[in-house]
């Protein structure tokens, strides 16, 4: 008989589950997924940048980035030197959740300091909400995003020296983001209610001054996160590019050509997204609600329908109608709620 191919990553599920049709489906949802958060790098480089030199537009820092970022994604034919950048993004959060928590601890709320400096009159509005309807569809977006990347999961487990312990893992891994969230979640709206900007980081940065040290390297260290997180994300959504000319192109010297080329546009077009939508909130709310819902929510479920519905006892087929719908109820609803 004929051998199947092996199952390893999330176009391979679709592959199985729905055919051809789903694996281009999903594929060009992940890609998507990739080049929306080269578009939320930018935004972040920007923000910050802006907040170390304010005397510079957001627009211009971001427009300057994008030509340090073309030398590296461009030229660089493999990731392997830049990977190991990728091990500051650990170092980043963990040291944006210990200021956060810190600063709330040692400064306590200065919301009303931060909306008299900035004008606001919190007799009308109180800076602190326990409860905000209008503000459901943007934050399902965001919890989702936070907890996107999904679509590498089969991929570290393939690769995992031990793969017993992969359940192990992936429980302390969620139990460690979902614990930094709330912690920078409570301790960031605590410290300055609705005044907070769409990444803490920033707040920080006005609240401290311009002569606070830890919080200038705190910035400078996210700048470097994003600047490195981009590079390694460019390239896998440039190979997909280089996979669909590759047959059409006559020589490795060519292929090399294109590549840099693919690359080059895809920093045009991330910036130009990031121009014309600087809202980070927005940006990973889309993302969130758009891809992550899809990927992580509403595909598992559906493909586990498709391929074991008959032998599945009937409380597991509801469970994942319900994961259907409700992940489809949200992306809709948050989508049209959030523009």
């Amino acid at each position: 008989s004929r051998l199947r191919k092996p199952i390893s990553s999330f176009p391979d599920i679709a592959r199985e589950a729905f055919g051809t049709g789903g694996t281009v489906i999903l594929s060009c949802v992940l890609y998507f997924e990739l080049f929306s958060c080269l578009c939320i790098f930018f935004v972040t480089l920007g923000d910050h940048l802006h907040t170390l030199f304010p005397m510079i537009s957001v627009t211009k820092h971001m427009i300057y980035i994008s030509f340090c970022l073309a030398v590296p994604t461009a030229l660089l034919r493999t990731p392997r030197l830049l990977s190991y950048l990728s091990a500051v993004g650990t170092c980043a959060t963990a040291c944006v959740v210990v200021a956060v928590a810190g600063s709330a601890i040692y400064r306590g709320d200065i919301s009303a300091e931060v909306g008299a400096r900035e004008g606001i009159d919190f007799s009308v509005t109180p800076a602190h909400k326990l409860w905000e309807t209008s503000g459901l569809p943007v934050a399902f977006g965001l919890i989702a995003y936070t907890f996107s990347g999904h679509a590498i999961i089969p991929s570290i487990y393939t690769s995992m020296a031990k793969p017993q312990d992969y359940e192990k893992m992936i429980k302390y891994t969620f139990i460690a983001v979902t614990f930094s969230c709330l912690v920078v979640a409570v301790t960031g709206y605590y410290m300055f209610g609705s005044t907070v900007d769409d990444q803490v980081t920033i707040s920080l940065e006005k609240s401290c001054g311009e002569d606070n040290i830890i919080m200038k390297a705190v910035t400078w260290l996210m700048i470097l996160t994003a600047f490195s997180k981009f590079t390694l994300t460019a390239f896998p959504l440039a190979l997909g590019f280089e996979e669909i000319v590759a047959p059409i192109l006559p020589n490795d010297r060519a292929m090399e050509f294109v590549s840099s080329i693919i690359k080059l546009l895809l920093i045009a077009g991330s910036l130009a997204v990031a121009i014309f939508v600087p809202s980070f909130s927005k940006l990973c709310s889309f993302v969130g609600l758009i891809c992550t819902m899809i990927v992580s929510v509403i595909f598992p479920a559906a493909a586990h329908l498709k391929m074991f519905g008959p032998h599945l006892p009937l409380w597991q087929k509801l469970l994942d109608w319900a994961f259907i719908f409700s992940g489809t109820f949200m992306t809709i609803v948050g989508t049209q709620s959030v523009q």
